[in-house]
């Protein structure tokens, strides 16, 4: 639990805003608010102990919190699906169980149940770097390519940020500091795409992962999906995943 302690980092940001919402006299507001971001986040650490990975930081924003973890990319789809839904079951549960032993007043209550409901609902939407959007790519490796499943998380990401900023302009809300965050980090998700896609190209050389399930005729090293091991038709034989991406990297591997 220390060690775990240790790797929990408050964002700059989070203190801002902690403190204008201090200077406006919603001390009650924001120190639920933060109390719902942490219980959320220790939903996603006690399911990546359980499924062994190391833990490399916990960060902690105005809008939620991000915890980096030290996992394969070519690791089992399931296991990144349980890692983002976690922090919402877990979030769900936990400050249900609170309300209902009537530790708060009734008035404090009906603030825990709603801010635990937006922040529900905002984590689920398909915006990097949320948890629906990690959900979403989940989901969409089950069925094509990695590079393909990027791309598409990304226009998703990009459309619903377009809706999230009409959404606060209609109601005149003042998410400017949440909406910088979300383009920011889809900004970077697209900017370190290439770093990434090279590391899940060269995992799978490096590292002895066991596929069932096999994908010949595969056109393009562009195509390769996560659980599946591919091969390439050549002119006289089939060409192993391995020797393609070796063929890419030269030396380096």
């Amino acid at each position: 639990m220390k060690s775990i302690l240790n790797k929990l980092k408050i964002n700059f940001l989070t203190y801002y805003f902690f403190i204008l919402c201090f200077m406006c006299g919603y001390i009650k507001n924001v120190l639920i608010i933060f109390m719902i971001i942490v219980i959320h986040e220790f939903g996603h650490v006690i399911t990546i102990i359980l499924l062994k990975y190391d833990i490399e930081s916990i960060n902690i924003y105005p809008f939620g919190g991000i915890t980096k973890i030290n996992k394969p990319i070519n690791s089992k789809i399931i296991h990144d699906i349980l890692i983002a839904v976690s922090g919402v079951l877990f979030q769900y549960i936990i400050v249900n169980i609170i309300c209902i032993f009537n530790i708060f007043e009734y008035q404090t209550v009906y603030i825990i149940k709603s801010y635990n409901i937006i922040l529900i609902v905002f984590n689920l939407f398909p915006i990097v770097p949320l948890d629906g959007s990690k959900l979403f790519e989940s989901i969409l490796n089950m069925f094509f390519s990695y590079k393909k499943s990027f791309h598409i998380t990304f226009i998703i990401s990009v459309l619903s940020i377009i809706l999230f900023i009409n959404y606060n302009m209609i109601n005149s809300l003042n998410n400017y500091l949440i909406i910088a965050l979300l383009i920011f980090y889809t900004y970077r998700y697209y900017i370190d795409f290439k770093y990434i896609f090279n590391k899940f190209l060269l995992e799978r050389v490096l590292y002895k992962f066991s596929y069932k399930k096999i994908k010949n005729n595969t056109k393009n090293i562009d195509d390769l999906r996560r659980e599946y091991k591919h091969y390439f038709k050549g002119k006289n034989k089939y060409v192993s995943e391995e020797e393609k991406i070796k063929d890419k990297f030269g030396k380096i591997v």
